[in-house]
Parts: structure tokens; C-alpha cells; sequence
């Protein structure tokens, strides 16, 4: 994979084309957010979960995709925040 830093709803529309894995987020985790760069190999799991930096979120498989979910309020309040960390797959 590999997915250059971009706002982040633009970054979750190419990974879920490359992946061909859906995913569904509450619109106001996206605001205004510029997501972290993959690349290299990951799990659609892992790869969403690398997008979304250091914002507290869960990536929780469905029958038809991946939904994303909020761990705490910091994951709602809008900003631009990166991760320096890849997540393992």
C-alpha cells in the first residue's frame, strides 16, 4: 500500500478502492484532519488504523467493511494530527 498524507476522507476512499474493504466513519472523526502516509504492507484493519494517526479510534470488522469508532472525546474534536508510528498489520 501506499497512500501519500491528505486529508483524511480523501486517504479512506483510496484505501477502501485498494483494499476493496468499505468503511464507515462518522463524518465529524474526518474534519479537518490530514491523515498519516502508509506505505509498505498492511491489513485494511491496520491501515485504516495507521490513517488516522494519533486520533483514539477503534476499527471494528463487519459483514460488510470496517466501521471506525471514537475511544474517547480527543478522537471528536477536529484537528490535524500525524502518527510517527506504524501500525503492525
Amino acid at each position: 500500500m501506499n497512500i501519500p498524507s491528505m486529508p483524511l476522507d480523501r486517504a479512506i476512499e483510496i484505501l477502501s478502492r485498494q483494499t476493496g474493504c468499505p468503511v464507515l466513519v462518522d463524518p465529524p472523526l474526518m474534519d479537518g484532519r490530514t491523515s498519516a502516509a502508509i506505505k509498505g504492507a498492511y491489513t485494511p484493519q491496520g491501515a485504516l488504523l495507521h490513517l488516522f494517526g494519533s486520533v483514539h479510534v477503534d476499527v471494528t470488522a463487519t459483514v460488510s467493511g470496517l466501521s471506525v469508532s471514537p475511544l474517547d472525546a480527543t478522537a471528536l474534536t477536529s484537528g490535524n494530527t500525524r502518527a510517527n508510528l506504524r501500525t503492525a498489520p
